[in-house]
C-alpha cells in the first residue's frame, strides 16, 4: 500500500487514532502489535485489499492478535492474506465508532471480500 493511501487512512481515524502501523505486518497473531482496539487491511499477494476488519476488546490488550488468531483458524479466506496494515485505535474507543472507522476505511479500499463489509457512516 503506498504510504499517501495509508496516511489518508489514518486520517479518518479523527482523534481515536493511537498509532499507525504502515509497514505490512505478516498475517500471523505473533506480528500483530498490542491493541485492544483496531482497524485492520488484509492484503493478498497481488496487494490488492481482500479485507478490512476491526476488533475492539477493551479488556484484553491483545485483541489484535487475539481476533486475528480466531480469523486465521477458522476462516479459509485467509488463505490469500500475505500482509496486514494496522491502525490502532485508543482502547477506550466506542465500538460503534472503531465500527465506523472500519466501515469508512472500508468505502475507501472496497476490499474484494465484503461479506462482513462494516457499514460506512
Amino acid at each position: 500500500m503506498k504510504l499517501g493511501t495509508f496516511n489518508a487512512l489514518a486520517e479518518l481515524c479523527g482523534t481515536h487514532l493511537l498509532r499507525a502501523v504502515p509497514e505490512e505486518l505478516e498475517p500471523l497473531p505473533e506480528f500483530m502489535p498490542d491493541a485492544s482496539c483496531a482497524v485492520y487491511i488484509a492484503v493478498d499477494s497481488r496487494g490488492h485489499v481482500g479485507y478490512v476488519g476491526s476488533v475492539c476488546r477493551p479488556k484484553d490488550g491483545r485483541g489484535l492478535s487475539s481476533h486475528v488468531r480466531e480469523y486465521l483458524d477458522t476462516l479459509p479466506k485467509t488463505d490469500t492474506w500475505v500482509g496486514i496494515y494496522a491502525l490502532l485505535l485508543h482502547p477506550d474507543t466506542p465500538e460503534p465508532e472503531v465500527r465506523r472507522i472500519g466501515g469508512d476505511i472500508a468505502g475507501w479500499l472496497l476490499p474484494y471480500d465484503r461479506e462482513r463489509w462494516p457499514r460506512a457512516s
